[in-house]
């Protein structure tokens, strides 16, 4: 039976030296890359016959290295760096898998993709990709295969570093992320004891908090649990046995001590998670991923008040931009409960209830008061999907949440509680499960228990919007698409409620240095880009949502209710992606073909 102690201390962290390159760019390293490749090209495949056309292969190799979209998504941003260069003319991004004896994607079989095969018979240079997944990094490697006249053109370069930020980061539960790191673990011990001490930090050294160094140590626990579980089951070799230690014993063996350690780093949407083992003379062990703010226990403790009113020596945890959280009860029949909060300068608050997480009949009254007055008054413009959500303008100070049950019956419940300084605006949190991240796109999916239908979203919130004070939350755009069928895709850029009723909506796209106007319009509450359809009546322009493709940013221009000029730029960086994984996640090829690969 495994004991378990632990250790909470930094680990020593080695940084690999590796050659890459000359004009490798970290911060652009497929640009970069996509340059110095060309540069070879010119050199050894010369006299090159100007413009060259240029195609790319759909995914990289070895396709079980990346997730469908990862790979789709890399091959992408390769197919976008040459096609700024001087000298090229770039093929479709088409799937020239079935010409390479590649696993065909289906996209020759699509009639939006046009008359692909008399595409591919004019590329003259291939461009592929080979990747290696290391730690949370990928090597690539970028090489160019000549056709048509260019046989003899097979140029390569080094081996290169690409962060996850580019590849596509995955969301994940912890179970699985520990749940990989204990297999890999446990295929490497001996068949006698072996121990593990297990550190936990965050990014920057500094310590986690106890309550999370203990959910991991718990994760771990369970972890090894499973393996030894399954050896058992197995009979396949006497059982192993891996055991925690709060320090390593001097005198045992060496070769039989595990050191893990877990990285933490805060993200905008959640938390990165790097769990790590190693041993001497044993290859290292590694997995991680990004995580959902609820996957991890609040970093700080929040406690019912009751249902007294009286605040006196209550210590009330300071909200922050990382949602607080607390699983509640209230009886019914005017059951109530109350909860303490304090900001530290003025800010909007958001206080939620999410209808997800209610279980019981009835409705729930939440509301927010200061110490001595009334209840506050909400500034959010009302939401039916969230019915519970409340959001305020506070000063510096200690407040009081009530939660009050207006029926028969008891409810259950999550209460979720966040802050940010009047100064910035609260991020949209995400609609749903998050699955992934590209770069400043984010893809989600809600699923219903009842029926299993899924809605899959790909969204981003403002890069930049203004003036200051115009609003608590910040603008986002987003597109989402359900799973069944062949409906069609909903998708806005705004709520026009932010804006003066009446007054003009601009909006753009830019690519490169040209600026490309969007027919902008708001039937109904939201703003979409829109065109006149076949009956006269206005539709979604796919034509315009397909160009963001080619562009850097949106912008959006008009004027606030008060009259101020109102402007707000969203990044397309990572949009492509981001679009290509909702519509897989939902079995939406129409789209991805629509979308992505026109």
């Amino acid at each position: 039976m495994a004991t378990v102690w632990l250790a909470a201390a930094s680990p020593t962290v080695t940084a690999a030296q590796t050659q890459t390159f000359p004009g490798y760019n970290p911060q652009d390293p497929i640009g970069s890359a996509a340059q110095a490749l060309w540069q070879r090209i010119e050199k050894q495949c010369g006299p090159l016959k100007l413009p060259v056309r240029i195609g790319t292969a759909s995914r990289p190799q070895p396709e079980n290295a990346f997730s469908r979209d990862q790979g789709n998504n890399v091959m992408q941003q390769v197919h976008a760096a040459f096609s700024r260069l001087d000298g090229v003319r770039m093929a479709p991004f088409l799937d020239i898998g079935p010409v390479l004896n590649i696993s065909d994607t289906g996209i020759l079989d699509s009639a939006l993709a046009g008359n692909a095969k008399e595409q591919l018979s004019k590329i003259e240079i291939e461009i592929r990709a080979t990747g290696q997944r290391i730690g949370p990094s990928t090597r690539l490697l970028l090489s160019a295969h000549g056709w048509n006249g260019y046989e003899s053109c097979s140029p390569s370069l080094d081996p290169f570093t690409v962060s996850e930020e580019f590849i596509g980061e995955i969301y994940r539960r912890t179970e699985n992320i520990f749940d990989e790191v204990a297999e890999a673990i446990w295929e490497q011990s001996t068949e006698t004891s072996n121990t593990l001490a297990l550190s936990a930090h965050m990014l920057n050294g500094a310590p986690v908090n106890p309550g999370w160094l203990e959910f991991f140590s718990d994760r771990m626990r369970r972890a090894l649990s499973k393996q030894a579980d399954e050896e058992k089951k197995s009979r396949i070799r006497a059982p192993r046995h891996v055991s925690f230690a709060m320090l390593h014993d001097p005198s045992s063996e060496e070769a039989r001590r595990w050191s893990a350690s877990v990285s933490v780093e805060q993200r905008h949407n959640g938390f990165r998670i790097a769990v790590s083992a190693n041993r001497k003379d044993t290859t290292p062990v590694f997995s991680g991923g990004l995580v959902a703010f609820d996957d991890l226990p609040t970093a700080t403790q929040w406690a019912a008040l009751g249902s007294s009113r009286n605040q006196n020596a209550v210590s009330a945890p300071r909200l922050s931009e990382t949602p607080l959280r607390i699983d509640g009860r209230v009886e019914g029949g005017r059951g109530l409960q109350q909860y303490a909060f304090s900001i530290l300068r003025e800010s909007y608050v958001e206080v939620d209830i999410p209808l997800p997480s209610l279980r019981g009949p009835g409705k729930l009254l939440v509301e927010v008061f200061a110490p001595g007055h009334p209840p506050l008054r909400t500034i959010h413009i009302a939401n039916p999907s969230r019915p519970n959500l409340r959001r305020y303008r506070l000063g510096a100070g200690q407040y009081t949440i009530r939660v009050a049950n207006t029926g028969p019956s008891r409810q259950e419940y999550q209460l979720r509680a966040r802050a940010v300084d009047t100064s910035d605006m609260l991020l949209p949190e995400a609609p749903g499960r998050l699955i992934r991240r590209f770069q400043n796109w984010y893809a989600s999916v809600v699923e219903d228990a009842a029926t299993g239908k899924r809605t899959c979203y790909a969204y981003t919130a403002a890069a930049e919007a203004g003036p200051t004070n115009w609003r608590e939350q910040a603008p986002f755009i987003l597109l989402s698409a359900e799973s069944e069928g062949s409906g069609a895709i909903q998708h806005l850029l705004d709520d026009k409620r932010y804006y003066r009723p009446g007054a003009p909506i601009e909006a753009s796209v830019t690519e490169g240095g040209d600026v490309r106007p969007l027919n902008a319009s708001a039937p109904g509450n939201f703003i979409r880009p829109m065109k006149e359809g076949s009956n006269g009546q206005p539709i979604l322009d796919m034509d315009a949502v397909a160009g963001y493709n080619k562009g850097t940013t949106l912008e959006l221009n008009g004027t606030t209710p008060d009259g101020r000029p109102a402007h707000v730029v969203y990044s397309l960086q990572g949009y492509r992606a981001a679009v290509n994984a909702m519509s897989l996640e939902c079995g939406r090829r129409d789209l991805a073909n629509a979308l992505v690969w026109k």
